[in-house]
């Protein structure tokens, strides 16, 4: 196999760009254009976001099992990775451009236009993020490439939740606004997301029809054995807690700028810049301080720190702040939001290196990866029932929402994060 140098590591890491930014602009701004621009009813809304998120549970482990078992000239991962990197360009047009359509019909186009980009997406992502876990020949080489993607990433995070809504805001606003923006953004994306099937050539080794029939354990039996494993699965527990806490502060943050602060809804970028900015520059901080204390340590640190500066901002809200007190906040949220990132992906890709076998590397990041939709999708779904219960406006009750949430679900996290027992020694294959 290819050594992995520096050249292997950044074209794989740019495909997280496209991961970043089709993750992140329906967590910020779907639930906002479905009730602000389509005149959707925030219950609606809420379904809208959830359900074909919470599919995820079913269909991100059947990709990854479909994936570790294909037999393909171009090996297990480059299909997936070239159909869905295609296949989530289109549907991210289709979800920002729907047709003007009578009675329900604007709902049934958002509903199974984001249906279709959610599956798409889960058939580049599931293989995409399992390939760290495949050639990384040891700890130092996984964390690298796990560093590498999480950077890249966060840049498409950053450009998904702060270039989006200027660019929307630039288009003039409304559908045509929006119609900019999917472009706009799709095509940068299509883009990025090509050099990782490029670099998997030659180590994605094409895998040839056994002459002699070998049994492959069912989908179900690969799934129990992941969800059997207590250290993958308090860690995954944990891991949709914390998800759930980012996503009620990411798609919170458009009501919050425009109704609370009485900012144009551009300024919903900036907020979200400022908050990615900092992730950005932290994550080389969690990195170096991970090695010196251990990711376990590490991890537990930035969730506890996650849940206190989420709480200050919806106190300064509360409080009346100024505008640019809110923007230190969103700032200084991004700081231990970078932890959240890198730390879970490492340990995971450790975990599954060690327990998952040569074959169901890509299973087990599909329960992965449906968890982590699953988080991202209860935020926004959350954020839409406590809208719908206060009329569909941005009241004092949903910033005390906001408020006290994040921070519970943080705590909560940590129960997990200790019953996953995440030590160096414990990060051994189980025996």
């Amino acid at each position: 196999m290819k050594a992995i140098g520096a050249a292997a590591s950044a074209a794989y890491a740019s495909g997280s760009f496209g991961t970043g930014v089709f993750s992140t602009v329906p967590t910020v701004l779907l639930l906002y254009f479905c009730t602000e621009t389509l005149k959707i009813p925030p219950g609606w809304a809420a379904a809208i976001v959830f359900i074909p998120k919470a599919w995820a549970i079913f269909w991100d482990p059947l990709v990854g099992s479909w994936s570790d078992g294909s037999v393909s000239p171009l090996g297990r991962r480059r299909p997936f990775l070239a159909v869905g990197a295609i296949g989530v360009v289109v549907a991210f047009v289709a979800l920002f451009t729907p047709p003007v359509l009578p009675g329900w019909g604007e709902v049934a186009w958002v509903g199974c236009c984001y249906f279709a980009l959610a599956a798409l997406y889960s058939i580049f992502a599931v293989p995409y993020i399992a390939i760290p876990a495949e050639i990384g020949e040891d700890e130092a080489s996984r964390a690298r490439l796990v560093a590498w993607r999480i950077v890249v990433a966060m840049v498409g995070v950053l450009a998904g939740a702060s270039a989006a809504p200027l660019i929307v805001e630039a288009g003039g606003g409304g559908r045509a606004g929006y119609a900019v923006m999917a472009l706009v953004i799709a095509a940068a994306c299509g883009l990025a997301m090509a050099p990782p099937f490029l670099m998997m050539a030659g180590r994605d080794q094409p895998r040839e029809r056994p002459s002699v029939s070998v049994r492959r354990p069912g989908l179900t039996a690969q799934m129990k054995a992941a969800l059997q494993n207590s250290r993958f699965r308090n860690l995954l527990a944990a891991y949709v807690l914390q998800l759930t806490a980012v996503g009620l502060v990411t798609s919170a943050a458009p009501y919050l700028v425009v109704a609370i602060f009485s900012r144009p809804e551009g300024d919903t970028g900036l907020a979200m810049g400022a908050m990615l900015l900092a992730t950005i520059v932290s994550v080389p901080f969690w990195t170096a301080l991970a090695r010196r204390i251990g990711e376990a340590r590490a991890y537990v640190g930035a969730t506890l720190a996650f849940g206190l500066v989420t709480a200050l901002l919806g106190v300064g809200a509360l409080a009346g702040a100024p505008w640019g007190g809110e923007l230190v906040a969103f700032a200084l949220i991004g700081l231990p939001f970078g932890g959240l990132q890198v730390l879970p992906f490492t340990l995971v890709a450790h975990l599954i290196h060690g327990d998952a076998g040569a074959q169901a590397e890509a299973t087990f990041t599909g329960v992965w990866t449906s968890g982590e939709k699953l988080g991202l999708a209860f935020g926004p779904a959350l954020t839409g029932l406590a809208l719908a219960s206060a009329g569909g406006h941005m009241t004092v009750a949903v910033v005390i929402f906001l408020t006290v949430a994040p921070g519970a679900l943080c705590l909560v996290s940590l129960h997990n994060l200790r019953s996953a027992g995440l030590s160096r020694r414990a990060l051994e294959p189980a025996t």
